[in-house]
């Protein structure tokens, strides 16, 4: 325990004392992650569950937001192109009879998301977008709501400045050994895999269950986002964003790599990763008689 508190110590030092340190990191892989690790920053409800190396969003808790990212910014000098790459677990966990909200990888320029709502906004926007930063989300969403018109209650979707999404579809995977898709069920509780892969103005999302190898076709592919637009100064915070309303699910990142480079992303062990806890039946979540409209 002593150890690793100085090891936390020296860590900080260095990262405070080193700016050339900080901008030189542009690639960092998570197989679970450790509470003595200061380059994650947590807002909100989100914390590192001791013990079990698992970064929680969200909780029991209604009407909440929660946020994970990255504290240092990817930073693109002026001669390179604006371009990432990033593959994660997650499990989304029932909680009680009803599903809650689902849960977002974003990019943004800044990481003051004043005025973001929970529920269907992620965190991220609220009914007029997102009023104090330019954002990049790919929402995982596993309620059907029509203000914002999604397509149903299973769905994924490409987010820019609005919780309204340009593309969207409901979740599934290519079986590149079955030669069709498969749907997958985001609230199942099961490990998730995720990719998102952005280079020119070309964004690609894929999906699929924790063991399978990367699709060979997306899930997601949309050709017309100008990233540059919301990576304003040419750097950007990635992260994760979260929320419950009057129903809520347990939102768990198992691993998480991430490079500027697709050829550079550093591969997630996956027999490292922890398991996302499950609650006994016997706890029962108490819903408040107050809705979502």
């Amino acid at each position: 325990m002593i150890q690793r508190a100085l090891l936390g110590t020296i860590w900080m030092i260095y990262y405070c004392v080193c700016p050339s340190f900080q901008k030189e990191t542009t690639t960092f892989v998570y197989n679970g992650f450790d509470q003595g690790d200061h380059r994650i920053h947590l807002d909100g409800i989100a914390r590192i569950l001791p013990k079990k190396d698992v970064l929680q969003l969200t909780n029991a808790t209604t009407m909440q937001m929660g946020r994970a990212f990255f504290k240092q910014p990817i930073v693109f000098k002026p001669s390179e192109p604006v371009s990432f790459s990033t593959h994660f677990v997650c499990a989304l966990v029932r909680v009680g009879e009803v599903g809650g909200h689902g849960m977002a990888f974003f990019v943004s320029h800044s990481t003051d998301f004043k005025g973001a709502q929970p529920t269907r906004y992620f965190g991220l926007f609220n009914p007029n977008g997102s009023s104090s930063t330019h954002v990049l989300a790919v929402e995982l969403d596993i309620t059907k709501t029509l203000d914002v018109l999604d397509i149903n209650d299973n769905h994924v979707g490409i987010d820019v400045n609005s919780p309204k999404s340009l593309i969207s579809t409901r979740a599934s995977y290519f079986s590149d050994k079955e030669g069709r898709k498969i749907d997958v069920k985001l609230l199942s509780g099961d490990p998730i895999q995720v990719w998102v892969d952005y280079e020119g103005t070309t964004l690609n999302v894929s999906l699929a269950p924790l063991g399978n190898q990367k699709p060979s076709r997306p899930l997601l592919s949309s050709t017309s986002i100008n990233l540059t637009e919301i990576v304003q100064g040419r750097r950007m915070f990635v992260g994760f964003s979260g929320s419950t309303g009057s129903s809520v699910v347990n939102q768990y990142i198992l691993g998480w790599s991430f490079s500027k480079r697709m050829a550079s992303l550093q591969k997630i062990d996956i027999s490292k990763l922890p398991k996302a806890p499950h609650p006994s039946n016997k706890n029962k979540f108490i819903y408040l008689e107050k809705f979502v409209r």
